[in-house]
């Protein structure tokens, strides 16, 4: 499952929605187990993800000058469990560097992204990025039981 994972990359490298909109499942979820950050919980969907999610998050960016997820690394593939960590290169629209390091777990089936555990310097992201901007809703706020809705996935 490497293969969708580095497809997944190349896809937010590129901006690539297409190539997106085609590895992210309908029924995707994205947890993000953080507490009281911008984002911090649980978003279901797809649509969360495409209309809210990612213009919260390259909204707040040039994308000239930066790279999100220039560069990655698969830490390991268990078949349908892949986890990787990735890394920006560039600048937040605030003028800080936003390098920002994630911790991605992925769960695939039937070749899609159904859901996606992020883990990411939220300091890093709240002060570069979101200075002050509202939190986006989660559908569910960031619980250690959230795991289940990844296992079922």
């Amino acid at each position: 499952m490497s293969l969708i994972v580095d497809q997944f990359y190349e896809a937010v490298r590129t901006s690539n929605v297409p190539v997106l909109e085609g590895l992210i499942a309908e029924s995707f979820c994205l947890i993000c187990p953080t507490q009281d950050h911008v984002l911090s919980g649980v978003y279901e969907g797809n649509h969360r993800f495409f209309e809210e999610v990612l213009p919260h998050v390259f909204g707040s960016v040039n994308p000239e000058e930066i790279t999100f997820c220039a560069s990655h690394q698969i830490v390991a593939d268990a078949g349908d469990v892949v986890m990787a960590m990735a890394q920006n290169r560039g600048l937040a629209l605030s003028g800080y560097q936003y390098d920002q390091m994630y911790l991605h777990v992925f769960k695939i089936r039937d070749g899609q992204i159904q859901a996606l555990i992020e883990g990411f310097d939220t300091a890093l992201a709240n002060h570069a990025l979101w200075n002050g901007c509202d939190p986006l809703t989660p559908d569910e706020p960031a619980a250690l039981s959230n795991l289940q809705r990844f296992a079922n996935a």
